[in-house]
């Protein structure tokens, strides 16, 4: 984005922060025009996802030599794959001869790459190793070709990668959350299920809609709202920690009851332990005693969002010979939640397109969403770090 535009759209953002960066009792929710500007979403890119790490994956789906996973960050094709020492790498997916994907898109097992146009072949560290007809090329050598590399790295048994090379170490970026949260041992865990869900709304209504406690008893009063304690347990302690909560609850699942009991390491927690955490830009994570939900998000448009989440459980739960079946009741009944949700902030969308709606006040209820709005905007758009203009 030019500078001259980033200026114009930081000036908009900061214009719509007025509303929220205030007390709590004295807030209220920001512009609508947040959630629906495509120059928005473009600075969201350059700020935040392109410039931090993103949870993509789980370690198991990387398990072997040769396995891989693909997937686009926005205009980039990024293959992650796992190499003969075991070791994860990540690179381009666009050929170095005419930009041709040599992957396709989700998981498999390959011993190389092959470029699908004119079969230039690279292995699993992304580097170049065979292309036909090349030889008679002047200053052409094949083994001074590599696709370029994007940082990965693996916390807590995911795969997170970063397309910033000046990106700080993973378990840097991750701080404060992945030192909260280690006791969750999710690591020690697999995933049980795995669930994508595409929703017609920006990323940002997503986020604030997990963390929105006001609305559990309204829209899920026949799921987990019956369980839930309505409590306002978010902190306005300063960094990571305010994006961290402690409440009660009951296993994300029908009825209430745990399917498979208390996971080993959580053995001293009440049945009604929860916990939940964020950090941004893309992750988002539920402990329950039974299990731990973590969702990616990520944004594809102005007014949709793309979550995939992960339903993982402790490894010693898989001897359950009915385990599959019993972590593809969990994942139903997170559907029905998101169905739930669906509905609502699909209107909010609706909302951030209306010429007669002005965003009102909020509740003490709505501590995780302001407290989420906030570290949105201290995130893109610094305090006292306006950009001035060009001279």
């Amino acid at each position: 984005m030019a500078p001259e535009k980033t200026i114009e759209v930081v000036r908009r953002i900061e214009r719509g922060a007025q509303a929220v960066r205030q007390p709590l009792a004295n807030a209220s929710h920001v512009p609508y025009r947040l959630y629906s500007d495509p120059e928005i979403l473009e600075l969201e890119k350059e700020r935040l996802f392109m410039k931090d790490w993103l949870l993509i994956g789980r370690t198991e789906q990387l398990a072997k030599s040769g396995d891989y996973l693909t997937l686009d960050i926005f205009n980039e094709s990024i293959v992650v794959a796992r190499n003969g020492e075991g070791n994860l790498n990540a690179f381009s997916n666009f050929c170095l001869h005419r930009g041709a994907e040599i992957s396709p898109k989700g998981c498999g097992n390959v011993k190389e790459f092959s470029c699908p146009y004119h079969n230039w072949l690279y292995d699993l560290n992304g580097r170049l190793i065979g292309a036909p007809h090349m030889r008679d090329t002047a200053g052409f050598d094949v083994k001074a070709c590599e696709l370029p590399r994007v940082k990965a790295d693996t916390w807590g048994g995911f795969v997170f990668v970063s397309l910033n090379p000046q990106a700080p170490p993973l378990k840097q970026f991750l701080g404060a959350f992945a030192e909260e949260f280690a006791f969750l041992r999710m690591e020690d865990c697999v995933a049980g299920a795995r669930v994508e869900f595409n929703l017609n709304c920006n990323w940002k209504f997503v986020v604030e809609n997990l963390f929105d406690v006001y609305h559990v008893t309204t829209i899920h009063a026949g799921t987990f709202g019956k369980y839930r304690d309505t409590i306002d347990y978010f902190t306005d302690k300063p960094g990571q920690e305010k994006l961290f909560g402690y409440y009660k609850s009951a296993p994300s699942i029908d009825g209430g009851k745990s399917l498979f009991g208390h996971m080993p390491w959580l053995a001293d927690k009440p049945e009604t332990f929860a916990c939940s955490g964020f950090q941004g830009p893309n992750v988002q994570m539920f402990g329950r005693i039974d299990g731990v939900i973590v969702h990616s998000i990520w944004p594809v448009a102005p007014d949709r969002t793309r979550m995939n989440s992960y339903m993982l459980f402790p490894r010693e739960f898989t001897a359950d010979p009915e385990f599959d079946t019993k972590a593809g009741r969990y994942a139903e009944y997170l559907r029905k939640i998101i169905d739930e949700d669906e509905a609502a902030i699909t209107s909010l969308q609706r909302a951030a397109n209306s010429h007669l709606f002005r965003p009102g006040r909020m509740s003490k209820l709505e501590h995780g969403v302001y407290n989420v709005l906030n570290d949105y905007l201290d995130r893109i758009v610094p305090r006292d770090t306006t950009p001035k203009e060009p001279t």
